[in-house]
């Protein structure tokens, strides 16, 4: 079974990704970053990093050249905790002037119009290319871009050159398909926080980018998307997750997937042909070798739907191998990508132009700022984001408190107070070694503090494990506080980011400890 990882891409700089369709005197971008954009820099990163030269042999091909490590796109998301977007489907109608009047509305009724007739006055909905699938409802997404005129100064009639490119700041979230297990270890290591460049114009500004948060997922993400609409009965809908260049079994390029290519991959007695709505897209790219441009094929655009009826059962296993493999060419570089459902219903469409509008241009702002700057505004954002751990640790007292079962009487826990506060004044390393130094004596001496200590459940343990989870963590845990409440709380400006170090965390457990004590010391004075 192939292994999936996720990762999200912050754009530094503009990037230039042009659409394949280029004008002589303009230049449109795209609105994500194509997978063999990725693709390309993670082969640069990995001969860099192997000190290889030559991959078109070995395992170097395997992985690489022949398709084991698949870069699916990157498409826009709002926040980097986001699941990826998807391309809007081709497939829905609204009246025009609900089309209109979208943005002010914010919400407008869309209509499938496969195998639909629709009154007059209908059109299709083209307000935006991606959108995220929430609850059965599509939220559009924007791309900000940014246009420029330059001056062409080669031979050709026209001397200003038009171009768009993606704002820098944006965040994209894309897939890798892994078809090997081993190499899911090599692929996070190279690209964990690491800085590429995708595009054009490298060298003048454009391109920059840092990849963070890369996540082995348990499935495939794009189908995960959809996991309510697997109930298949008498239709199926195709919904293309990326571009696909589809050759059919006497070579020709189609745009049509035919009906019997269907029946075979899903192993289903009858597929019959009902209706699509597609748009079709020039595909070229550009070869280094040959220094000039493959000929066009003419593909199937992301967001086209076909329907089809179908005779026998869908085999949820069949269908998910064929939902791993992908339709067509160029498999390796994002492209034949695509679901298969059981309805593409009636739906609403959102727009959220709020955090749009609110949203600042931290990439100008940080530009600006010398590492001076940025340093104080580090440590500003750490005190800020330390004064909101402090304002946590009432409610994570109280939360112990709630998993706590038996007592000991307050003279032991003013012991335990005075032990944690003296070992809130050493370095942490020392702190543990007095901590473990009583734990020892205590166990060997078969008090009564140990007898105490072990009398009072706290969850599936007692006192101790308690305090150990608090006091005994790895190195690894360190921002681990607090089930995790502190780490969705941290502050980021771009990459300014607050600091939870070894120190900080060992100091704000010691002070829930500290606080636990005195609320059991003042519940037993009552």
């Amino acid at each position: 079974m192939p292994k999936y990882l996720t990762y999200v891409i912050e754009a530094l700089e503009n990037l230039k990704l042009a659409k394949t369709n280029v004008q002589l005197d303009s230049q449109e971008s795209m609105e994500y970053i194509t997978g063999s954009a990725v693709r390309g820099a993670f082969i640069y990163e990995y001969m860099k990093k192997k000190s290889i030269f030559n991959i078109n042999e070995g395992i170097h091909r395997e992985k690489l050249l022949k398709g084991g490590i698949k870069f699916l796109n990157a498409y826009p998301i709002n926040d980097k905790y986001d699941k990826r977007s998807i391309p809007f489907p081709n497939c829905y109608f609204a009246p025009k002037e609900k089309i209109r009047i979208f943005k002010s509305e914010k919400k407008i009724e869309i209509i499938c119009g496969l195998d639909n007739k629709l009154d007059r006055g209908y059109e299709k909905v083209r307000v935006g290319e991606f959108c995220e699938y929430v609850n059965n409802e599509y939220k559009i997404l924007k791309v900000d871009k940014i246009s420029n005129l330059h001056i062409n100064k080669s031979k050709e009639r026209n001397n200003l050159f038009r171009y768009e490119s993606i704002k820098r700041g944006q965040i994209f979230k894309g897939i890798i398909k892994v078809e090997d297990e081993s190499y899911v270890d090599e692929i996070k290591e190279l690209l964990r926080d690491v800085e590429i460049y995708i595009g054009g114009s490298k060298g003048s500004g454009y391109g920059r980018c840092r990849i963070t948060n890369i996540k082995l997922e348990e499935d495939n993400p794009e189908y995960q998307i959809f996991k309510d609409k697997y109930y298949f009965k008498d239709y199926i809908f195709l919904y293309a997750m990326s571009d696909i260049i589809y050759r059919n079994e006497l070579g020709e390029y189609k745009t049509f997937i035919e009906p019997e290519y269907i029946c075979k991959e899903l192993n289903l007695k009858k597929v019959e042909f009902i209706d699509s709505s597609i748009e079709t897209k020039r595909i070229t790219n550009f070869n280094n070798k040959w220094n000039c441009r493959t000929p066009q094929i003419i593909g199937i655009k992301a967001g086209s739907v076909f329907k089809y009826r179908i005779e026998g059962d869908i085999d949820k296993k069949v269908l998910k191998k064929f939902t791993d493999k992908g339709i067509g060419e160029r498999k390796a570089d994002g492209f034949g990508r695509f679901v298969i459902i059981d309805s593409m219903n009636d739906s609403y469409l959102n727009y959220d132009n709020e955090r749009e509008s609110n949203k600042k241009d931290l990439a100008d702002l940080l530009e600006k700022l010398t590492e001076k700057d940025k340093n104080q505004l580090r440590n500003i954002i750490t005190q800020i984001f330390k004064k909101r751990a402090e304002r946590m640790i009432p409610k994570e007292v109280l939360s112990i408190d709630e998993g706590i079962k038996g007592k000991i009487n307050n003279s032991q826990w003013g012991i335990y107070k005075d032990l944690f506060s003296d070992m809130l004044f050493k370095d942490p390393d020392k702190g543990v070694k007095r901590y473990n130094e009583y734990m020892d004596y205590i166990i060997n001496k078969r008090s009564s503090s140990y007898k105490q200590l072990n009398k009072v459940e706290y969850k599936s343990g007692n006192l101790k494990n308690l305090f150990d989870k608090y006091i005994l963590y790895k190195e690894e845990d360190v921002g681990k506080i607090l089930d995790g409440k502190l780490i969705d709380n941290k502050i980021e400006f771009g990459e300014i980011q607050s600091i939870i170090d070894k120190k900080f965390l060992y100091e704000t457990n010691l002070k829930i400890l500290i606080g636990l004590c005195q609320f059991q010391i003042r519940k037993g004075e009552k």
